[in-house]
């Protein structure tokens, strides 16, 4: 339905969470991965908005799937990472 897509990342998270949730399980983390930073941003922006909205307080795993190795790979995952830093998204 959502394709490759920070919307469908957040679809299956929320749905995962709702889940978890109808069976009183709360200890859990989101986790979503893609190997491209813009693509893992958005999503994890768009979950932090929709659990703001249900008023839901889970950790947030962050990071950038293959992000490579050598300066490449360490740039992947700083831009990505550091822009959910600079958003206020983790502790």
């Amino acid at each position: 339905q959502y394709g490759d897509s920070p919307e469908g990342m957040v679809a299956s998270a929320m749905e995962f969470g709702e889940i978890c949730r109808k069976y009183d399980y709360h200890n859990f983390v989101f986790s979503m991965k893609s190997s491209n930073p813009k693509v893992m941003v958005e999503a994890y922006r768009q979950l932090a908005r929709e659990m703001y909205k249900r008023g839901w307080d889970y950790p947030l795993h962050l990071g950038v799937t293959e992000a490579g190795g050598g300066a490449d790979g360490r740039i992947k995952s700083a831009v990505g990472i550091g822009a959910l830093l600079i958003d206020g998204l983790v502790d």
